[in-house]
């Protein structure tokens, strides 16, 4: 669900606009479980985003790894909702 902030994230799948540059998303239950993502044009890596400001679509999938080579999430968001691959 879209929220304003950081400061606002609480649910697993919240999500929030940092200046239409960046996205920052609740990936997991823990407070610091939020993966941080380019999407703007200026970035040379980026996620494509679909432009929906209430909905948004990434892609490729979005990979977060814990301490050490173990993935943490991995998934998408798709149509503002996260989704487990």
């Amino acid at each position: 669900m879209r929220k304003n902030s950081m400061d606002e994230l609480g649910e697993r799948g919240d999500w929030y606009f940092i200046r239409d540059e960046r996205i920052g998303i609740k990936y997991g239950e823990g407070e610091w479980d939020v993966v941080i993502l380019p999407i703007h044009a200026k970035y040379a890596v980026r996620w494509e985003w679909n432009g929906d400001m209430d909905s948004p679509t990434l892609s490729p999938s979005i990979l977060v790894y814990g301490g050490g080579s173990a993935a943490a999430w991995h998934g998408y968001l798709r149509d503002g909702v996260l989704i487990d691959a």
